[in-house]
């Protein structure tokens, strides 16, 4: 007997089971029911006013998230006018408490990329540090030309914003000078970093 006729002889006027799919509810569904996932989110999900009022949520958390990021990408190093006694100089600015990094090593001390250190609240730029940093900008934009879209961004693009940051903060005329008076040895040390020769 097919069920068609096993309803009929039951006095149901229809199958059951389409009318038992029917009481379950497919916006209480984290997944789709006889739907494809596409199907259940676009006719279903997104036009759900609980959903859309969910949503705001969800939106507003990864705004803040993204504006979190970006904040993460300024200049976090402290600008000084001279050095200071008891700071340990690093390949791109003074440390204040290299024992106490907000990233730690594992065996003590700090972990982070040299290039992290403009990201850091231990970090201190003075005078000194302002010719190898603008050639370090200048180098990181020259590797853009010549690097995928995507590498680079995945491994300069936040230096890059830090430094970019610190040429808006120092101006123009310093950054300009301090291009001009690029030595010899900050050359080097900048070779030395954009290799991973320096890194920990």
């Amino acid at each position: 007997m097919n069920a068609q006729k096993w309803a009929r002889s039951q006095g149901l006027a229809g199958s059951p089971f389409r009318r038992g799919r029917r009481t379950v509810n497919a916006l209480d569904r984290r997944e789709p029911g006889q739907n494809s996932q596409d199907v259940h989110d676009r006719h279903y999900v997104l036009v759900d006013k609980r959903v859309q009022a969910e949503m705001v949520e969800v939106i507003a958390a990864g705004a803040e998230d993204a504006a979190d990021r970006a904040r993460a990408i300024v200049l976090v190093a402290e600008l000084r006018d001279q050095p200071q006694d008891g700071d340990l100089e690093t390949a791109t600015a003074d440390c204040r408490d290299y024992d106490n990094s907000p990233y730690p090593a594992p065996g003590g001390g700090c972990g982070a990329s040299f290039l992290m250190c403009l990201a850091c609240e231990n970090a201190r730029v003075h005078p000194g540090h302002h010719c190898r940093l603008a050639h370090l900008h200048q180098a990181l934009s020259n590797l853009r030309s010549t690097l995928p879209p995507t590498a680079w961004s995945r491994d300069w693009h936040d230096p890059h914003a830090r430094l970019e940051d610190l040429r808006s903060k120092l101006g123009e005329g310093i950054w300009r000078r301090s291009l001009a008076t690029v030595s010899d040895a900050d050359r080097a040390l900048i070779a030395d970093l954009l290799s991973g020769e320096l890194e920990p």
